[in-house]
């Protein structure tokens, strides 16, 4: 893999036909994105993810039809499942056979149960890679998208990761995650460390044999604000994705830690006590302060920024344990978000505005929580283990964390409802954050 882990340049669309074309294909380890086919008016396939009774959507996907190359069109379609299963929206209908890619069987997958059907199909010639998908409404017997891609073989996880964020987009009006990344610190060699939302494709990103913590994604995904002991204090410093070079951008007396940037990545919130004990701070992205947004007699911690900037919700102990506040990041008054447990840490702000997660012990153990910006709505997540460090997903349905609950601490996967939880790490990490849609 080279140096740089910028994401491939996207070139032109191209409309999917009944026979893919070999000629003028571009390796430039490219995706392409191909015009979406839709019949005029409103599509029978819509999940409303904010209905509190909804039932997961029926669905289909044929092993795909291709030829040449090492790839397997079982294998290619079980990407695609996984993705969507992992949502918690969908019930993969089980199928046994591969679909016509363009004249699917609508009788029989109807009498399968599915609503809605995925077929495709690949072509390979030497490292070129063609993958073409088609999302299709089984009741109405109408396509509804269809895209293709191309690039390396080595990048076709992309492709269809690509091809179901657009799904996503299709059936509930906001693009899937799929193509984000989830960074996240080792548990053995404490490096940071980098993967695909799925956990493959592991990447190193730091090599300074010192302590490094608390990754944060810039978020048009050049760079990464973390805080690393490499100079024997905990300091903030920055990685450029372009070339994986590291300066410090705060390095004060005292604590430097847990940054994050704000929506529009043009400040970063975290915090310092070079003046006294932990309080949260607001800096340039050149580490030039801005504000000290908190004073109170508590430490104040773990900073996260609404979707809108307009607030800071952050961790103080001022009333003796660990809570969650907000305050405008203008300045102002903090206001107490928990009070269900007596410890409470981690927070991250979901991109939707409506929920934030945390770290909660309940009982003796820590079980990831969620709570609306009001303080209403506590709810808890997990049971088995400790479980710590939970990151909203860029669409605000999925949650990263860390948990033990198999022996290791692993970076797990779940649904904003809980139901679906999976580890996806293949090394003990801790500190996931994902990034928004990798391209």
């Amino acid at each position: 893999m080279k140096t740089s882990i910028n994401g491939p340049r996207t070139v032109r669309d191209r409309r999917p036909t009944r026979r893919m074309s070999r000629s003028g294909l571009i390796l430039i380890c490219a995706i392409l994105a191909s015009t979406i086919l839709c019949s005029p008016g409103e599509s029978k396939l819509v999940l409303d993810v904010d209905n509190p009774n909804l039932t997961k959507m029926p669905i289909a996907v044929a092993d795909f039809v291709g030829e040449g190359g090492p790839l397997n069109g079982r294998t290619l379609a079980d990407i695609i499942k996984r993705d969507l299963y992992l949502t918690g929206l969908f019930q993969i209908v089980d199928v046994s056979r591969s679909g016509q890619h363009n004249e699917p069987d609508f009788e029989s997958w109807s009498q399968s149960g599915a609503q809605a059907v995925i077929t495709g199909a690949f072509q390979v010639t030497g490292d070129e890679l063609v993958f073409e998908a088609r999302l299709y409404d089984a009741a109405l017997k109408k396509q509804e998208m269809a895209k293709r891609f191309t690039g390396r073989i080595a990048d076709h996880r992309r492709m269809i990761h690509r091809f179901a964020d657009r799904v996503m987009e299709k059936l509930t009006g906001t693009e899937g995650c799929f193509s984000g990344k989830i960074a996240f610190a080792g548990e053995g060699p404490k490096e940071l460390y980098f993967m695909d939302f799925d956990g493959q494709n592991p990447f190193q990103l730091t090599r300074n044999g010192s302590i490094n913590l608390s990754p944060d994604w810039s978020p048009d995904c050049r760079s990464i604000v973390f805080t690393s002991y490499l100079n024997g204090k905990p300091d903030v410093w920055v990685l450029d994705l372009s070339n994986l070079r590291q300066f410090p951008i705060s390095a004060r007396a005292g604590l430097n830690a847990s940054a994050r940037y704000s929506p529009d990545g043009q400040a970063i919130a975290l915090s310092m006590s070079f003046k006294g004990i932990p309080k949260i701070f607001i800096i340039t992205t050149q580490g030039n302060i801005i504000n000290k947004l908190t004073n109170g007699r508590g430490n104040d911690i773990s900073p996260t920024w609404s979707p809108d900037g307009s607030t800071i919700a952050f961790v103080s102990d001022q009333a003796g344990t660990p809570q969650i506040y907000t305050i405008p990041a203008l300045g102002g008054e903090p206001r107490r978000l928990t009070s269900n447990s007596n410890y409470n840490t981690d927070p991250d702000w979901s991109s939707k505005g409506n929920l934030i997660c945390f770290t909660a012990r309940i009982d003796g153990r820590f079980q990831i929580c969620t709570i609306r910006p009001d303080g209403s709505d506590f709810r808890v997540l997990t049971s088995k283990g400790a479980n710590h460090d939970p990151a909203w997903s860029p669409d605000g349905r999925m949650i990263a964390f860390t948990s033990d609950r198999d022996g290791r601490k692993l970076i797990y996967i779940m649904d904003a409802r809980g139901q679906i939880q999976e580890p996806v790490s293949r090394i003990a990490g801790k500190g996931a954050a994902w990034s928004r849609n990798f391209r």
